[in-house]
């Protein structure tokens, strides 16, 4: 409700570099959590069955927030100077990764009980998909700022220098 009235630079140092780092870290540690409890997962098991597609829901809840976020930067049909909202593509990459690595290996990771959780995993995949393109389309709004010396630096980060 409060991103419509920032601008991105106040965006990037009052929510976006203090909140994406510990909603990046929240997320390794329920994909941690999940990949740890997965051994447990039986149908006769209800509390970690129950725990698990917990955790999972809140995933996908997360991924819905962060397309929400993307979203939002992308409808103000101005170019995005990329310094000023560094931490958002960074972080919503490594959760995209996380979710797609988790999700490829669901199969040895739920081992016979994957069906107790496939449509949250579904979910998680069709969530995880629909951030992608949405980071695709911020990326592709996305200029550098002329002003700035430290475009070297990023431009040979990106084309791996």
């Amino acid at each position: 409700m409060f991103l419509p009235h920032m601008n991105h630079l106040t965006l990037e140092q009052t929510f976006f570099s203090q909140v994406l780092p510990k909603t990046v870290k929240l997320f390794d540690d329920m994909m941690y959590e999940l990949t740890s409890q997965a051994r447990g997962l039986s149908s006769q098991n209800l509390e970690i069955q129950t725990t698990l597609r917990n955790i999972l829901q809140t995933m996908v809840q997360l991924l819905g927030a962060l397309t929400g976020c993307v979203q939002h930067i992308c409808a103000t049909q101005e170019s995005i100077i990329l310094e000023n909202i560094q931490s958002l593509p960074s972080s919503v990459l490594h959760i995209i990764k996380s979710t797609f690595v988790h999700c490829k290996n669901s199969e040895s990771v739920y081992s016979g009980c994957l069906h107790l959780v496939s449509d949250l995993l579904q979910a998680l995949f069709k969530e995880a998909y629909s951030l992608q393109k949405q980071l695709m389309e911020l990326l592709d709004m996305v200029c550098m700022d002329p002003l700035v010396d430290d475009n070297d630096d990023i431009l040979n980060m990106v084309i791996g220098e």
